[in-house]
């Protein structure tokens, strides 16, 4: 069988995501940014959130969202907008998606990396944010509602307002950011596990919904990445044999890292593959499911 080469993989490979709109959440810094910036490598427009217009401030990232979008932008010769908001309010949600759509038109790509386990008094609380308590009894009330918004309804909002125009044109990619800590139970990071393994098993519901309009639903499950906030609240010396970058697997891995694998995703070369939770740990988990 004479098998002919699918010139759709080998077109404009330098600039794969030319004429494409990305909104990436919780992209002021950390894991988010290093996702725009990688988007952005890849020629495609990106909207930077944040959750404030200065976000990037409370962990010393940049003094602002408008900041770090021209940030991004100059250095990768490309186009951002700056958009701030809540997105565990759908009027914000839907604000935001309407700001994008005036400047770009559409949305054609979602990663929802918003999130962490971040109680209700936010980042700058303790150790970055994580919750006092952080078991499954005695976390407070007001702590597990905040993890669980903060990781589940933003991304359940988020898809609910881009999906359906993306389901018009049979077009699209969505990812979600979800965590090995939602793989495994265990007593502590209650809150946080129980939303991360909801959001996984979203992502798969969405995914089967969506496979008639040719939209790839998928979720990157993260093991240890040295963001700036992993660094306050998981970090310091206690970790610094872990935080060499190459030469072994046993190792924290780089925002760079993650953000490769999420530009993959967006290709066209990601472009069968939909439904999974795909670890990003350099197998510290073997099991499967």
């Amino acid at each position: 069988m004479n098998m002919k080469p699918d010139m759709r993989y080998q077109s404009n490979h330098l600039k794969p995501l030319a004429g494409q709109v990305a909104w990436v959440t919780g992209s002021a810094r950390g894991i988010g940014r290093a996702i725009a910036e990688e988007l952005c490598r890849l020629s495609c427009k990106v909207a930077v959130h944040g959750l404030r217009s200065d976000d990037p401030k409370e962990l010393g990232a940049g003094e602002s969202v408008q900041q770090v979008a021209d940030d991004i932008a100059a250095a990768y010769n490309g186009e951002t907008m700056a958009v701030w908001g809540d997105l565990a309010l759908e009027s914000e949600v839907k604000r935001i998606a309407d700001d994008i759509r005036t400047r770009w038109r559409k949305v054609d790509i979602l990663v929802c990396c918003a999130g962490g386990n971040v109680g209700a008094k936010g980042v700058t609380f303790g150790q970055g944010g994580r919750p006092s308590n952080d078991d499954c009894l005695n976390i407070s009330l007001e702590d597990f509602h905040s993890v669980m918004d903060r990781n589940l309804m933003t991304a359940v909002l988020c898809c609910r307002e881009v999906a359906p125009e993306m389901m018009e044109r049979k077009a699209g990619r969505i990812i979600t950011i979800g965590s090995t800590g939602g793989c495994v139970g265990y007593k502590s990071l209650c809150a946080y596990r129980v939303a991360k393994v909801a959001l996984h098993m979203y992502t798969r519901c969405l995914a089967e919904q969506l496979r008639p309009y040719n939209i790839p639903v998928n979720c990157v499950a993260l093991g240890s990445v040295a963001s700036e906030r992993w660094y306050v609240a998981y970090g310091g010396g206690k970790s610094e044999d872990r935080l060499i970058k190459d030469g072994t697997l046993e190792r924290v891995a780089q925002p760079h890292e993650l953000a490769g694998v999420i530009g993959f995703l967006c290709t066209s070369a990601g472009g069968y593959i939909s439904g999974q939770v795909i670890r990003f740990d350099a197998g510290e988990q073997r099991f499967p499911g």
